[in-house]
């Protein structure tokens, strides 16, 4: 018998046992209390999250045992599906990240006037081929960090040299590269409001999602008068033709952009096209700082300095990620943010 104090562990033995044939609606609440959801994003160590303590010690027989029946004695088939979806969901919950199912995850982005923002991304089901579309923690730590980066020196601001022609008042245009499920492009846009534009770009197989994502928070982008837009940039293929002046960005923002050799040399040639040429312009970059691709950040590194900028301010900073280490535990990541701007201007 399921206990109602939430205090109180339950046993698997105390959850409906297949062969009591219980009813659909009793299955589906025993497997609601089994959800595991994502150990969640922060500054310090989380844990995964469940609807109530269960005894770990026999759940995965449990769970095999409801999707190896037939459900019989059930009236609908629609009923028996749902029973085996809620089943195998809370199985591939105790089967790592990866295996999750698609799911939505909210996230509050402080302002610089003590309201929080909520956000609201869907996270499809994560294959090797598909790791943008989930949220990674140098994003969360990059959105959190916006408020006070926005509103330090250097001020990000619209350069008058890169379009004489506008009202030098004209709206700040920004530029999120690999936006991935739009985190910090969407907290940057609802943090600025009428005062910036931002285009959130990524690979055609991920704009989808991230297009979706923008529409799930409308009402909070409505609300502080935000103005978003989504496409592909695929930055291994230089736009034709090359932007003019126009066309350019104020503000180039970048979370965990570097995956491959290749990255660094097509991440700052993207910058080199896309980023506008006034002393105010800036990049804005985190990224994680994982022992296989630290001779990707040096090369981003050096890259941007050949090309001319210069970091203006930087920072390490650890967050946690929703991926478990090795023996089960949050997974603490060290990430590196830095702010870039012409060296002229230094």
């Amino acid at each position: 018998m399921i206990s109602a104090d939430p205090d109180e562990p339950i046993h698997v033995l105390d959850l409906p046992q297949i062969h009591t044939k219980p009813s659909g609606t009793e299955l589906i609440q025993a497997l609601s209390l089994l959800t595991t959801k994502p150990r969640s994003f922060g500054l310090k160590a989380p844990e995964a999250v469940r609807a109530q303590a269960v005894h770990p010690a026999g759940i995965a027989r449990y769970l095999t045992s409801i999707i190896s029946s037939p459900l019989a004695w059930l009236d609908t088939e629609e009923l028996r599906e749902a029973v085996w979806d809620a089943a195998a969901a809370r199985l591939s919950e105790r089967s790592g990240r990866t295996a999750m199912p698609a799911m939505s995850r909210v996230f509050m982005i402080p302002t610089s006037h003590g309201e929080e923002y909520t956000l609201t991304l869907h996270e499809p089901s994560l294959t090797s081929d598909n790791l943008g579309m989930k949220t990674w923690v140098s994003s969360y730590l990059l959105s959190i960090r916006l408020h006070s980066l926005l509103e330090s020196p250097p001020q990000l601001v619209p350069t008058a040299t890169t379009t004489p022609q506008l009202h030098p008042e004209r709206t700040l245009r920004a530029l999120e590269l690999g936006a991935g499920t739009g985190l910090v492009g969407l907290s940057f846009a609802a943090l600025r409001g009428p005062s910036a534009s931002i285009h959130l770009t990524d690979l055609p197989a991920i704009v989808p999602n991230l297009a979706h994502n923008a529409a799930l928070n409308v009402e909070l982008l409505n609300r502080t008068g935000a103005t978003v837009t989504t496409g592909v940039l695929d930055w291994s293929v230089p736009p034709t033709p090359l932007p003019t002046p126009a066309e350019q960005y104020d503000l180039i923002l970048a979370a965990d952009p570097l995956y491959s050799p290749n990255h660094p040399k097509w991440l700052v040639d993207t910058v080199t096209h896309w980023l506008s040429r006034g002393l105010n312009a800036r990049v804005v970059v985190e990224m994680p700082l994982r022992d296989a691709y630290l001779p990707q950040v040096q090369d981003f590194r050096q890259r941007m300095g050949q090309l001319g900028l210069a970091v203006v301010d930087e920072g390490e900073e650890v967050g946690y990620d929703d991926w478990e280490s090795a023996d089960g535990g949050a997974l603490e990541v060290r990430c590196w943010w830095s702010v870039w701007g012409w060296s002229e201007k230094l």
